[in-house]
C-alpha cells in the first residue's frame, strides 16, 4: 500500500463517519449534557470541582 492510498483510505473513512453521524445523529441538547469539567462527578456544577483548589475551604 502506497502512502498516498493510505491518505485516501483514512481520509474516506473519515468523511464517511462524518456523514453518517451527520446524517442519522441527533443533535447535542446543551442543556442535558454533564459539565465538561465535571471528571466523572455527578455534582461538577455544586462546586465539588473548586474544592481541589489550593487554599479552598
Amino acid at each position: 500500500m502506497t502512502r498516498r492510498l493510505g491518505i485516501v483510505i483514512t481520509l474516506s473513512c473519515l468523511l464517511g463517519l462524518i456523514v453518517v453521524e451527520w446524517v442519522g445523529g441527533n443533535p447535542p441538547d446543551p442543556f442535558q449534557a454533564p459539565d465538561p469539567m465535571a471528571w466523572g462527578s455527578v455534582e461538577g456544577a455544586s462546586g465539588a470541582i473548586c474544592t481541589f483548589a489550593p487554599g479552598a475551604e
